[in-house]
């Protein structure tokens, strides 16, 4: 019995000083009216900032599989967004410091801006998705992740016709 706690306790512990990564929406321009669509079409557009060619593929693939789950690929509503800040932090100083502070913290930041069929601006968001420190040093991939689940959490929220 003893033991048992003693596992729990050494697996509550390292999950709590485990990275993870987290994400938040800022909504700089919400929709004004009721729009609701069945079709999405997912534009990259050039990011104002360096970002490695493989974060950008992966987000962009973690973004269409979230958004395709609800809509179907077409041109009733236009998503364009780009990377305007990213900060991939340190891997190593995650694991060093294991979940003390910030330290190594890294994080991206995405503009996406929504438009209707006749390229009317219907919403404009800011994405973040950070990663934090952490014993194991955590993946840049789970705060890609996160800025995914943001962007294609509110497109759901706000345009798809049920």
């Amino acid at each position: 019995m003893l033991r048992k706690k003693h596992l729990y306790l050494l697996l509550l512990f390292l999950f709590i000083i485990t990275a993870c990564g987290v994400g938040k929406t800022l909504v700089l321009e919400p929709p004004e009216e009721n729009y609701r669509v069945k079709s999405v079409e997912i534009v990259e557009k050039k990011p104002t900032v360096k970002v490695p060619e493989n974060l950008r593929k992966k987000f962009k693939k973690d973004l269409a599989k979230l958004i395709y789950q609800k809509f179907q690929e077409g041109p009733e509503l236009k998503i364009e967004y780009a990377f305007v800040q990213f900060n991939p932090g340190s891997r190593f100083t995650r694991w060093f410091w294991g979940g003390l502070g910030n330290a190594g913290e890294g994080s991206l930041t995405v503009r996406a801006a929504f438009y209707d069929s006749k390229g009317n601006t219907l919403s404009v968001i800011h994405i973040e998705g950070k990663i934090q420190s952490g014993f194991f040093g955590g993946s840049f991939d789970e705060a890609l992740e996160k800025a995914a689940r943001e962007l294609a959490h509110y497109t759901i929220y706000n345009f798809y016709l049920e």
